[in-house]
C-alpha cells in the first residue's frame, strides 16, 4: 500500500494528536511493534517523526498496523476516527479495542434498560444510612445469632416466623432474646458491639407462620414483636442527635418487574451488617402474591431483612430460598392486608408505639 500525499499528510496530523509527545510516540512504537523509534528516525520535531515513521510503515507494508496500534493505543481520538472512516471505509478492523459502532463520531450514550434508573446520590447514601440504624440481629440464647430483623415502629420489630419459632413455641424465653442493633464494621475493621434491647414480657404482637393451616391459609413467615423501651424513638450517638428512627411500611402494593434490583440490608450468617444487591434481581411472583423471587444474595442469619428497591422503598420481607437457584421473600402488600385485618396496620403506619 502505498499513500497518496493528502493521505500521508492527514495520518501525520491524526499521530501527532493522537500522541503529542516525542516520548509518547516511542512508547507507541516499543509497546505495538516491538520497534525502536531512533531505528527509524532520529526526530527533530513532531512533524519530522511522523512524516519518518509514516514513511518506513509505508515502504515496509505495515501501514494498516500502524494505524490499528494507534487506534488501539488511543481509540478515542477524533482524528484518527476520521482517518479511518475516510480511508478504510468498507474494512471492518476486529483488534480495534471498541466495536465500531461505539467509535462512530456521532456516538452518544444510551439508555440501556429502562428498568434501570438515575439515582440521587445524596438521598441514597442519606437513606441507607438511617436504614442500617434501624436493623438489628436477633440472638439467643447470648451470642448465638438467629436472624435478622428490622423497626416498622418506635418499639415494634418484624422478622420471620421461623426465626422466632423457637420462642413461640416455648423452646425459648422472651428473656433469651438480645436484639442488637448498629452491629456493624468500623473505619479501623472492627466491629461495634452494638446497642443491645430486649423484649417485653408481652412480647408477642402477630404472626403467620410460614406453614398453612386452618388458621393460616395464607402463610407469609413473619412475626411482630414488641420491644421494650421505643429504640425508634432513642437518639444514637450524643444528646441531641437525630432518633434512630424506623422503616415505613409502604402504602401502596410494589409491582416486582423482572429483571429490575432489590437490595437486602442483612446479617449474614450472623456478620456485621451488610448489604447485597442485584440489579437484575427479580424473577417472578406467585399467583397470589405472597412469594417473590429473585437472585440477591443472602446467608443463613438473613432471614428477616428488609428487602428495597433500588429507592430504599420498602417492598419485601426476605424468608429463605433454594440453594444455587433463588432467595424469596414475602411482599410486604400481602403483610400489609393482613395487618389491616387484624386493625394493625394504620398504627404501625402512623408510626405509633403499639
Amino acid at each position: 500500500m502505498t499513500l497518496p500525499g493528502y493521505q500521508h499528510e492527514k495520518l501525520s496530523e491524526a499521530l501527532r494528536d493522537a500522541f503529542g509527545r516525542i516520548d509518547r510516540f516511542e512508547q507507541f512504537v516499543k509497546y505495538r511493534f516491538n520497534k525502536n523509534l531512533y531505528d527509524i528516525t532520529i526526530p527533530q520535531d513532531l512533524k519530522d517523526l511522523a512524516f519518518s515513521l509514516i514513511s518506513e510503515a509505508d515502504r515496509e507494508g505495515w501501514v494498516k498496523n500502524l494505524v490499528l496500534g494507534a487506534r488501539l493505543s488511543n481509540p478515542g481520538n477524533q482524528k484518527l476516527i476520521s482517518f479511518c472512516e475516510d480511508f478504510f471505509p468498507d474494512t471492518l478492523f476486529p483488534n480495534i479495542s471498541l466495536p465500531p459502532e461505539l467509535l462512530k463520531r456521532d456516538s452518544r450514550e444510551k439508555i440501556i434498560r429502562e428498568t434501570n434508573s438515575f439515582l440521587d446520590v445524596g438521598k441514597w447514601v442519606e437513606k441507607l444510612s438511617e436504614i442500617q440504624a434501624q436493623v438489628c440481629r436477633i440472638e439467643f440464647p447470648t451470642g448465638k445469632a438467629q436472624g435478622t430483623g428490622f423497626l416498622i415502629a418506635p418499639n415494634v420489630i418484624i422478622t420471620n416466623f421461623h426465626v422466632m419459632e423457637d420462642l413461640i413455641k416455648g423452646t425459648h424465653t422472651y428473656s433469651d432474646v438480645i436484639l442488637r442493633f448498629d452491629y456493624k464494621n468500623l473505619r479501623d475493621n472492627k466491629s461495634s458491639t452494638g446497642k443491645e434491647y430486649r423484649l417485653k414480657e408481652e412480647w408477642l404482637i402477630d404472626k403467620s407462620s410460614y406453614l398453612s393451616d386452618a388458621e393460616n391459609l395464607l402463610p407469609l413467615d413473619y412475626t411482630l414483636v414488641r420491644v421494650d423501651d421505643e429504640p425508634g424513638n432513642s437518639t444514637i450517638g450524643e444528646p441531641g442527635s437525630p432518633a434512630r428512627g424506623w422503616i415505613n411500611l409502604p402504602t401502596e402494593p410494589y409491582q416486582f418487574l423482572p429483571n429490575t434490583p432489590l437490595f437486602i440490608v442483612q446479617h449474614p450468617e450472623g456478620k456485621p451488617l451488610k448489604l447485597a444487591l442485584d440489579t437484575d434481581a427479580i424473577i417472578d411472583v406467585n399467583e397470589n402474591g405472597t412469594i417473590v423471587r429473585y437472585k440477591t444474595n443472602t446467608e443463613p442469619g438473613s432471614s428477616g431483612s428488609p428487602c428495597f428497591n433500588s429507592n430504599w422503598d420498602l417492598v419485601a420481607l426476605h424468608h429463605m430460598g433454594e440453594e444455587g437457584k433463588y432467595n424469596a421473600g414475602t411482599p410486604f402488600s400481602a403483610i400489609c392486608k393482613r395487618l389491616e385485618e387484624r386493625g394493625l396496620l394504620k398504627p404501625l403506619q402512623k408510626g405509633q408505639a403499639i
